[in-house]
């Protein structure tokens, strides 16, 4: 069994979700908006036992106070069926044409809205799926320290070799997407992640090379690291599985 530990599973075809999770395998999926976390908890009660269920807003989709609001009511409201909050954390990527005192001012609002929802992990002891993207981890660590939340997930990171021995240190975990099949530059810093630490994800529906993502591609991922690391599949797939029950504290 392998677990796609990060998948906007609502933009997935229904067929491909059947085929995977009916190979045995479990998907860990992660709303956006509303919509996708209404849409997120009808495919949990469809597959009960093989959806991780993990409810938040994106930091960089289009949102307002309102559907914020409506999130956090759904995560109350749904806690026995959630796995852990997600996806939240720190705006990156669509502020590449605003100033230096714009991103600065933006980054900073994004993580007070992270810090409302790392508090509800808190409370409830859930485990936290983050975008956090690079230096992005200053602004993120003080608020899991703040809360007291461990062992969080920073989806798809890449940084410095010291950024990595930091989230090293502090327990927390990183999950490898198939980018490694795209750019070198991922996939020499994935090379540089301690086993102990580390997760497999998709990220579907995202795009890798002009194909859309789906959850099938991290079994390419798990034979690309085992070959790397020099061990079996199957080894590897139990040091995955390890690591995600206790990302996921069970």
């Amino acid at each position: 069994m392998i677990t796609d530990i990060h998948c906007h599973l609502e933009a997935v075809e229904p067929e491909n979700i059947a085929t995977f999770i009916g190979a045995g395998n479990k998907i860990g999926a992660v709303s956006m908006t509303l919509e996708s976390a209404q849409q997120l908890l009808i495919l949990k009660r469809q597959y009960p036992d093989a959806i991780e269920l993990f409810l938040g807003v994106h930091p960089e989709a289009t949102t307002d106070e309102t559907m914020i609001k409506a999130v956090i009511a759904l995560i109350h409201q749904h806690r026995c069926l959630l796995s852990g909050i997600g996806e939240i954390g720190v705006p990156f990527f669509y502020l590449d044409d605003k100033t230096a005192a714009e991103k600065q001012q933006l980054k900073r609002q994004g993580a007070q809205l992270m810090a409302r929802f790392v508090a509800i992990a808190a409370d409830y002891n859930l485990p936290v799926n983050l975008h956090v993207v690079e230096d992005d981890i200053e602004l993120a660590l003080p608020i899991l320290q703040q809360y007291g939340v461990e062992g969080a997930l920073f989806h798809w990171y890449e940084g410095t070799a010291i950024q990595l021995a930091r989230l090293h240190q502090q327990g927390h975990f990183i999950s490898v997407s198939p980018w490694i099949f795209v750019d070198d530059h991922y996939w020499q810093f994935v090379q540089t992640i301690p086993l102990s630490m580390m997760l497999v994800e998709s990220d579907a529906p995202c795009q890798y090379n002009g194909k859309k993502g789906d959850p099938s591609m991290i079994v390419d991922v798990v034979v690309a690291l085992a070959k790397h690391h020099q061990i079996s599949v199957d080894d590897l797939t139990a040091v995955l599985a390890l690591n995600t029950r206790k990302y996921l504290r069970k």
